[in-house]
């Protein structure tokens, strides 16, 4: 009887293990658990008035323009466009281009632009990561997802010290719907450029010169 009771006692434990591997809610609980503290900044910072009375807000992504595909290339040309408190990176900088045929990325809020974004200090431009759709996982991911490489100047500064997105060019109205009431789209968990990069292929160091952006 004690070897039937010894293997029956093990049986759970493995399907907890296998389920933390296979199971959809687990893993979404673990993404959400290893995000930036408190979920997304941007829940933190109250709403002010121009908030609200932006026409902009709330307003999401129309499905057809969420960047999906997987690539690790570098997204060229590009446009920044802000959507709410987010920055978007689209497939090109011409509104008209977009409404047709834009395909959008987020990278993230103001409060999430430090924390993802690597400087080159030599040449005056900025990598950040740009996160593509992911439909089964209903979340913005940066895995298997593209970077751009932007002049500095294009991320103007606030009076805080972080890019100030009223600089920015809006997203155009026709790739948007209204979506009041709605959560923002989860962020997966952020993590950091270098690792991204530097997992692109096996000829990549952790120590990136930033000739090997170049290459990418």
């Amino acid at each position: 009887g004690m070897h039937r009771d010894f293997q029956g006692g093990h049986e759970p434990l493995a399907e907890a293990e296998a389920s933390c591997f296979y199971d959809d809610t687990e893993e979404t609980k673990l993404n959400e658990a290893m995000q930036l503290p408190s979920g997304d900044p941007e829940d933190d910072q109250p709403e002010t008035a121009e908030d609200l009375a932006d026409p902009h807000v709330p307003r999401k992504m129309l499905d057809e323009h969420l960047l999906r595909e997987k690539t690790v290339r570098s997204f060229s040309p590009y446009g920044l466009r802000v959507l709410g408190r987010r920055l978007f990176v689209c497939n090109s900088n011409n509104d008209e281009e977009l409404e047709v045929d834009g395909k959008c990325g987020v990278v993230g809020t103001r409060f999430q632009l430090p924390g993802v974004s690597l400087d080159l200090d030599e040449s005056g431009k900025v990598i950040l990561p740009v996160r593509r759709w992911d439909d089964e996982k209903m979340v913005w991911t940066a895995e298997q997802a593209p970077h751009v490489m932007v002049e500095r100047y294009k991320l103007p500064k606030g009076t805080d010290g972080r890019v100030d997105f009223d600089m920015l060019p809006l997203m155009p109205k026709k790739l948007t719907r209204f979506s009041p009431g709605e959560a923002p789209d989860p962020i997966e968990a952020a993590m950091p450029l270098q690792a991204l990069v530097a997992g692109v292929g096996p000829r990549k160091r952790l120590k990136v010169r930033n000739k090997d952006f170049l290459d990418l």
